[in-house]
């Protein structure tokens, strides 16, 4: 099992707080303390954003690490552990045992949110420059296959965490061809040859790149869980 702990996080999670009452001012404040996750996601994306072990590594950083997971060594045996703990989460930012469980605690769902959040806030700074002489039809094209990748990417790792696993492979792959049509945009966007498009360019295709790794990974645990059901049912 990769750091992304799928089944840890599908089937039963809700009925564990089913009995939770909490005021419209607690869901207010809980939402505000989940959005330092993206936060604290991109931190550690920006730190190790030229390993080509990031993905795991912010995940191990994140505490999404599996019991079966034997990969890579202990945090404590690392070469660059003393590096490390400087982001490493603290006691204080733990998550309280009695918080609800939201999908702001599924790892899929906090990695896809972020590099999402770190594509959308890079290219409105970028447009925002009238010197790039970006088309408006394909800057609004771009911006849609975004919105588009993220939203079936969100249903995908909905059905993912109410166990519907056949589901979230089809909807892994409708985010996936919006991918696509990101990735394709993107050579039109290169084409102004200024600088920041230049930038924008070469940290969108990793985000991207990275974002079709993890989903390619839930795909390939949601097969399998298909077919150890169906085996099972024979």
């Amino acid at each position: 099992m990769s750091d992304y702990d799928f089944e840890y996080f599908s089937e039963g999670e809700w009925d564990d707080k089913s009995d939770l009452a909490w005021s419209e001012f607690d869901w207010e404040r809980y939402l505000c303390d989940q959005e330092e996750i993206f936060h604290r996601y991109l931190s550690l994306y920006a730190r190790f954003r030229d390993r080509p072990d990031r993905l795991d590594k912010i995940a191990q950083q994140m505490g999404w690490e599996s019991d079966e997971w034997t990969s890579a060594r202990p945090l404590g045996e690392d070469e660059d552990c003393a590096e490390d703990e400087l982001f490493a989460v603290e006691d204080d930012d733990a998550e309280d045992p009695l918080d609800p469980y939201t999908l702001y605690r599924h790892p899929i769902f906090v990695a896809t949110r972020s590099l999402y959040i770190n594509l959308h806030e890079a290219w409105e700074r970028l447009i925002a420059n009238p010197t790039n002489r970006l088309h408006p039809t394909l800057a609004h094209s771009f911006q849609k296959s975004l919105q588009r990748g993220e939203t079936n990417a969100i249903f995908a790792i909905h059905a993912l965490d109410m166990g519907d696993y056949a589901l979230c492979v089809a909807q892994l792959k409708r985010a996936l061809s919006d991918l696509n049509q990101s990735i394709h945009f993107l050579q039109e966007v290169v084409k102004s040859r200024t600088y920041s498009t230049s930038i924008y360019h070469r940290e969108a295709m990793a985000q991207l790149f990275d974002l079709r790794e993890i989903w390619l990974r839930v795909i390939h645990y949601c097969r399998e869980e298909v077919n150890r059901r169906y085996n099972d049912e024979e």
